[in-house]
């Protein structure tokens, strides 16, 4: 046992950021319409990410200081060109009940940008484009029957006739993800009706499983050879997390299946140049095909694997430390190559063709898991700024990297929320001058998350005049056993928070005795906080 206080430390700071990420919380969490995105809990462990805190502030905020009408007046400009611009801008195509999205450079209408496009419509509020997208697709591309039942053809003309009828796998990732999230904002069960069957049929079709059944591994396509190898940049872990908790049917799989593709992506990391290969073995090597002389390069589908390991770090942080660690080398790799080029080989070697815009919204995606890293400073900035500053894609290649980079945006904007079914809401009355870190002046209202419960707090100030700081007894101790953390001597109902070296809280609360145990399995280096003190302890 060794304890060691720290003086060092700004310690009401550090208290305040170790609070932010707590399982309590305070915010509105609901939008115009009533629609939740707030904090959750788990009965196991709960993590860092937005899905637990409610937190999707924006680092074109925190770290650009940009204002909230910039921001938003920034995404107004993404929906207006993309979306209602002209035919040199625009990639959204109203067809009066339907609408698609145009690969405007092979002439088609792919699942991936359908899917694409309705995850920029429900992220964005737009009822009605999505609506249409949704209609087109239903109506053009989805399998309700057959071999293919469940899925949906990757690519149809115009006319929503010919094309290809197999899948292309990250199209059903995304139409089934911003299904769940219609049904959630919107409020509407034919959406989730729709989501339930394909989120069933994508392991129980009888001819076809979306994952390798016996890696759980996301396949290229789930049939023939192709079921054997993947695409890495399928690998959308937050998605398959959410997958495991809102599926009506196969939660098992969808469970094994969120570990996979968190240990499939970080396989997928090149460990000198951080990047990705377009195709590659369930052990994270690159896969050559014959139909394909670039399938082992970092190509056009791999630069969205930064992008996808981001989004996974800041939605849930369940896996933090490798997807830092992943960060890491994908921008110091671009940073050496000073963002010049676009296509390497897996090692970083033999570069071609020049930086795009949808690789500068993928990897400031992936620059949100170093936000905390001092020596990344001005990495992450720069890399922000990219984003924020890059020219909209026009022309004839405008789809793909024009809708990756919006996809980017939505993330690095706090515009992507993870919507949530409506929870139960208890209504509470509160007479005190603080509570949950709201400090109280006036009659006020607002909702807080205490305990794994949602809370509408109806608060009055209490006039009996108390002190600012709680007074300690100056022999506070803070220890440690096998089992615990000792909190000895502190107030009945001092503030506690414990702590990662990370600043990632794994407790807190307030203490309801003079001797206070804290259980925590895991051993090694925490930050115990007390009151307005914190103290490092190893255990």
């Amino acid at each position: 046992m060794k304890t060691t206080k720290l003086s060092a430390f700004s310690l009401s700071l550090l208290f305040s950021a170790a609070m932010a990420t707590a399982a309590d919380t305070v915010g509105n969490f609901f939008d115009e319409n009533g629609a939740y995105y707030g904090p959750d809990c788990d009965k196991e462990k709960n993590y860092s990410g937005a899905y637990y805190t409610g937190n999707y502030e924006s680092p074109f905020k925190t770290v650009l200081g940009k204002t909230d009408e910039e921001i938003q007046a920034k995404m107004d400009q993404l929906w207006d060109h993309y979306f209602k611009g002209d035919n040199n801008s625009k990639v959204y195509y109203d067809k009066g009940n339907e609408a698609y999205i145009l690969d405007v450079n092979n002439r088609d209408v792919r699942s991936e940008g359908m899917s694409y496009g309705m995850m920029i419509a429900v992220q964005t509020g737009h009822k009605e484009e999505f609506d249409k997208l949704w209609n087109w697709a239903k109506n053009h591309m989805w399998h309700k029957s057959g071999g293919w039942d469940g899925y949906f053809a990757w690519q149809r003309n115009e006319s929503g006739s010919g094309g290809d009828d197999n899948c292309a796998p990250d199209g059903e990732m995304y139409f089934m993800m911003s299904l769940l999230f219609a049904a959630n904002r919107w409020n509407d069960s034919k959406y989730m009706d729709d989501a339930q069957y394909i989120l069933k049929k994508m392991w129980d079709n009888g001819q076809h499983s979306l994952f390798n059944p016996q890696h759980y591994v996301i396949t290229f396509q789930p049939q023939g050879n192709e079921n054997n190898f993947s695409d890495p940049s399928y690998d959308l872990p937050a998605y398959v997390d959410l997958f495991a908790r809102w599926s009506t049917s196969n939660q098992d799989k969808w469970s094994k299946a969120a570990k996979a593709t968190r240990d499939h992506l970080y396989k997928s990391s090149n460990t000198k140049s951080g990047l990705f290969s377009d195709y590659n073995n369930f052990d994270g090597t690159p896969h050559g095909v014959s139909y394909n002389g670039n399938a082992e390069k970092y190509m056009y589908d791999a630069m969205r694997c930064a992008m996808n390991f981001g989004m996974d770090y800041y939605l849930f942080g369940a896996d933090s430390a490798r997807q830092e660690e992943m960060a890491r080398r994908i921008i110091d790799f671009f940073e050496k190559d000073g963002y010049k080029h676009a296509r390497f080989n897996w090692d970083g070697s033999n570069p071609q063709e020049q930086y795009t815009l949808g690789e500068t919204g993928a990897n400031a995606v992936a620059a949100m898991a170093l936000m905390n890293d001092s020596k990344y400073n001005d990495a992450v900035k720069k890399n922000l700024k990219m984003a924020w500053d890059g020219n909209l894609m026009t022309g004839q290649y405008r789809y793909y990297d024009g809708l990756v980079h919006y996809l980017a945006m939505l993330h690095l904007s706090g515009t992507f929320k993870i919507w949530k079914p409506k929870p139960e809401v208890t209504e509470k009355e509160v007479t005190a001058n603080e509570h949950n870190g709201v400090k109280i002046a006036k009659d006020t209202t607002f909702y807080s998350f205490e305990s794994c419960k949602l809370y509408k707090v109806n608060a009055k100030p209490d006039n009996v005049s108390i002190s600012s700081k709680p007074k300690f007894n100056n022999s506070v101790k803070v220890w440690s056993n096998n089992s615990a953390i000792v909190i000895e001597n502190a107030v009945t109902g001092t503030k506690f928070a414990i702590t990662d070296m990370n600043g990632r809280v794994l407790k807190s609360a307030k203490t309801s005795s003079a001797l206070q145990e804290v259980r925590i399995n895991s051993r090694g280096n925490f930050l115990v906080i007390v009151g307005d003190k914190t103290y490092k302890v190893v255990k």
